[in-house]
């Protein structure tokens, strides 16, 4: 193919948005590579344009890039895909060597390689967010904590296990120093990665920990890199990546509106070991949660022969204890109850002495020789499967087709709950470091799709031990996340719902209404909640995303019953809104403040507020709401009372909360008529 010696710079696809970020991004490809014969900086002018297919589909513009390093011999096949109504690009590919010589020692890949000057814009300020994983009750805890910082840093993610947001999440959001305008960047690998970013006005999105050779005819994939421009605020650059999600990577279940759902998981209900093995306990809980209007109701772990973690691979072999007559005659139950069937799956790991590893030993990899620090064990009783094998993972696809035929599965939780790491780093050679968690990772991607693709009824919801994989690629291919593992500290909920809602649309937030069910756990007494109830604390901290429920029906009375099933309709009235714009109105820093959020859709104009007293000694509160149109007026009614007042958007808005640990919900809406003397 004759090569054409013009260069290819992906700024002109980005040059209608007016955006001093764009203007300051200097000309090239947008990404690099690395290795012994490939200079990082100097690639992006090395290389030269072998051929590029353009195509408009709406408002999709999509560019495939050949581009051929004759240093080195590498190709470099690149997918840019613009999104005009998101001001959004992805960037992704593949790498292979066509040439004749190995490239030795090759780092990354360096999916984003962007360079900004600076001088005209001034110090940028960069705000990311942690991950899920820590599961502390303290306030304010670590998991999905908010960072801000003047100055753009590096965010290092998986470095440990492996997975990816066992620490920071590979997402940033950069403005101005003013707050005027912006981007924002997420990166879509579920292992190890690295956002460098410095004081230079460099950009750098890459795999981490990577030292492999490329023999000649071998390739390696190219991660997925999201980029987008936006006016406004680090909030403002929060709401432009949630729209980006929910119009462009959400994938959409058919005849199900992309909502968050309302569930019921059992896990917590049982981890204090009782009734997880009785039938009838089980058929209860269906029963009621219907009468409540719950939508998916979930196995957790243990309907498999030995149960979590000891049955891990026994995929195959119910737990008859807990299903005497079959899961499949119980998952009927359900769907009989209105309800749909859903079960928890961790296919990536399996134990030695488990089904599959005996029937299938050459499916996994075995970390023989290292230390399980994850588990604070000598070695790995378990081992991993090897998703770098396209061939293993077809006939995991066939066995996931079965599972979900044979149980009529519309739900699925897939867990991953050890460190891969250790198993990567056992069976490479020296020669070829990263390449088995590139190929792995890339397996994974891979195995999701092929799902998704056969079973697209199937809601996915994203796990690995509460937080621990919580990368955009991951979620593309989810429909929700099991956000931590922390289900009773419901202040400590709020600030795990309020950090994810930065950067993901409500449907991702899930957590489960816990509150009495382990008594030990409870601020509330049995005698007080059979008298009184649920506090509204209890379960509208969950509310900013995707409503979960553990809590044992045996503790309801007809009261509370009633007191639930209205809430999950209020609920369910309004959870269309957590997939609009998202408004941070509290940054509390301790148990005296006041806690909430706002959820605004811009088009229609309405919006919800909750906020929470907690232990502050003040009962009235203000705050100022966003998105709303100066001097328009409102109608703003409260949910539990259903009071009417009016107010002016711009202008302080009083809540009262007459008791400490109290809650209140409004739903508000634009009113034409000009306001009344309340206001």
């Amino acid at each position: 193919m004759e090569m054409i010696h013009t260069a290819f710079s992906m700024k002109p696809l980005l040059a209608h948005i007016r955006n001093p970020f764009v203007q300051a991004m200097q000309d090239g490809p947008g990404f690099s590579c690395q290795a012994d014969e490939i200079n990082l900086g100097e690639f992006p002018a090395q290389i030269v344009l072998k051929s590029q297919d353009e195509s408009t589909v709406g408002n999709h513009c999509r560019h495939r890039v050949i581009f051929a390093h004759p240093p080195s011999g590498l190709e470099a096949e690149i997918d840019y895909h613009y999104f005009m109504d998101t001001q959004a690009l992805e960037i992704e590919g593949r790498l292979h060597n066509r040439g004749q010589q190995v490239i030795t020692n090759m780092s990354g890949p360096f999916s984003l390689k962007l360079d900004f000057d600076l001088q005209a814009i001034g110090t940028p300020r960069m705000t990311s967010v942690y991950g899920g994983a820590p599961t502390a009750g303290y306030f304010p805890p670590p998991a999905y904590q908010v960072t801000e910082t003047d100055g753009m840093r590096s965010l290092i993610g998986g470095r440990e296990s492996g997975r990816s947001t066992e620490g920071v999440a590979p997402y940033a959001i950069v403005t101005d120093p003013a707050a005027q305008y912006g981007f924002f960047v997420a990166y879509e690998w579920p292992c190890r990665w690295i956002l460098c970013a410095g004081a230079s006005g460099k950009l750098l999105a890459h795999v981490s920990y990577t030292g492999f050779d490329l023999a000649p005819g071998e390739s390696v994939c190219l991660p997925k890199a999201l980029i987008g421009f936006f006016d406004g605020d680090a909030v403002a650059g929060s709401n432009a990546l949630r729209r980006h999600v929910v119009k462009h990577v959400l994938r959409p279940i058919p005849d199900v509106p992309a909502l968050p759902p309302v569930f019921y998981n059992t896990y917590w209900a049982a981890s204090d070991g009782t009734g997880i093995d009785d039938i009838a306990y089980l058929q209860q809980e269906a029963e009621v949660y219907a009468e409540l209007g719950i939508e998916y109701f979930v196995i957790d772990a243990g309907w498999f022969k030995d149960g979590f973690r000891s049955g891990i691979g026994n995929w195959e072999i119910e737990e008859t204890r807990m299903f005497p007559e079959g899961m499949a005659a119980f998952a009927d139950y359900v769907r009989a109850l209105g309800m749909k069937f859903g079960a928890w799956l961790e296919y990536e790991f399996a134990m030695k002495t488990s089904d599959w590893v005996q029937r299938h030993p050459d499916w996994f990899h075995y970390a023989d020789g290292k230390h399980n620090y994850f588990y604070g064990t000598r070695a790995f009783d378990d081992c991993l499967l090897r998703l770098d094998d396209p061939g293993v993972r077809a006939q995991v696809l066939e066995f996931l087709l079965q599972w979900v035929e044979r149980y009529g599965i519309e739900w699925v939780r897939i867990d991953f709950n050890n460190t891969p790491a250790p198993f990567w780093e056992a069976n490479e050679a020296d020669n070829q470091w990263g390449r088995i968690q590139l190929e792995y990772g890339e397996g994974m991607l891979a195995l999701l799709d092929a799902f998704m693709q056969r079973c697209p009824q199937v809601q996915i919801e994203a796990c690995a031990g509460g937080g621990y994989r919580m990368d955009l690629g991951t979620l593309r291919r989810a429909h929700s996340l099991w956000m931590n593992d922390n289900s009773n500290d419901v202040h400590a909920i709020r600030r795990f719902k309020a950090g994810i809602n930065r950067i993901l649309p409500g449907c991702y937030g899930n957590s489960c209404f816990n509150w009495a069910t382990h008594e030990d756990r409870c601020p509330q007494s049995r005698a007080s909640l059979q008298a009184n109830g649920y506090p509204p604390v209890a379960l509208r901290s969950h509310m900013a995303g995707s409503l979960g429920f553990a809590e044992r029906t045996a503790l309801f009375t007809p009261e509370i019953k009633a007191y639930l099933k209205q809430e999950i309709a209020n609920y369910k009235a309004q959870r269309h809104l957590l997939m609009k714009d998202y408004y941070p109105i509290f940054n509390p820093q301790r148990l005296t403040d006041y806690d909430g959020w706002q959820f605004h859709d811009p088009e229609t104009g309405e919006g919800m507020v909750m906020a929470f007293r907690g232990q502050s000694p003040e009962a009235t509160t203000t705050v100022r709401l966003g998105g709303l149109t100066p001097g328009r007026v409102y109608c703003l009614t409260d949910v539990d009372t259903g009071v009417t007042r009016e107010f002016l958007g711009g202008t302080p808005l009083t809540i009262t909360i007459p008791t400490q640990d109290g809650a209140a919900w409004y739903r508000y809406c634009v009113k034409t008529t000009r306001p009344g003397n309340g206001v």
